[in-house]
């Protein structure tokens, strides 16, 4: 292979390696996908098996070990992953998620999707959902979060009716969307936080799922003592 070739490749790769090593806010876009199941149990490129449970990517030069942040930039939502295998092998995306990855931002509706890549350095963010600092993010400003409103994990205004379950009450916002990210984290997609008034504060229901009718939402409660969680039937 022509040696000029090389340089540019070699140049990305130390470059971004020495980037990444500072804690830089350099960022990458481009088409992410997801592994198929087929991939569990087998071996990755770092030599760890690979795990569709597990918040790790495939990245074709970042060093094994990196913290990344991946966004869909369709609806802002975001991961944090650990990269420990090579790929894609698909020239058109940049990285290939885990399963339980690409449920968190909504991957798995289209198959791939438009992401940045954010390499952090940041050792109190733990793999999994991205849950933005208070201070940095208008997501976790309780001001927009409106008494009567139902909201995402990522602070959207959902507009629900029907019924679903409530597992937690909490008077602080923070407090509830830990208890989100828990959920989130045992593989539950519909997790929401409904908000009350109370005489001296807020109210943040934590509340899952989401049924026409209340019969529904009955027979469907065994579902959720399967998970070993308790909670009962609430209107939106």
């Amino acid at each position: 292979m022509n040696k000029f070739r090389i340089l540019p490749v070699l140049f990305f790769f130390v470059f971004f390696s020495a980037e990444a090593q500072k804690g830089s806010t350099i960022r990458l876009k481009g088409r992410a996908s997801y592994y198929a199941e087929d991939f569990h149990g087998k071996r990755t490129a770092s030599g760890e098996k690979f795990d569709i449970y597990k918040f790790t990517a495939a990245h074709r030069t970042l060093p094994f070990g990196t913290k990344v942040k991946v966004t869909n930039l369709m609806n802002g939502k975001a991961v944090i992953l650990k990269i420990n295998d090579r790929g894609p092998h698909v020239k058109t995306r940049i990285i290939d998620l885990s399963k339980c990855a690409a449920q968190v931002i909504d991957l798995m509706k289209y198959g791939a999707a438009k992401v940045s890549i954010e390499v952090v350095n940041d050792p109190a963010l733990a793999y999994g959902p991205y849950l933005p600092s208070y201070l940095a993010s208008e997501v976790l400003n309780t001001a927009l979060y409106f008494p009567g409103n139902t909201y995402n994990f990522w602070g959207h205004t959902k507009k629900l009716e029907g019924y679903g379950f409530q597992v937690a009450a909490n008077t602080d916002l923070i407090s509830a969307r830990e208890t989100c990210q828990q959920l989130i984290l045992k593989g539950i997609k519909d997790v929401y936080i409904q908000v009350a008034t109370l005489k001296d504060g807020k109210l943040y229901r934590v509340m899952l799922h989401q049924y026409p009718s209340r019969k529904m939402a009955e027979e469907e409660i065994v579902c959720l003592r399967d998970l070993g969680l308790t909670g009962f039937i609430r209107s939106y």
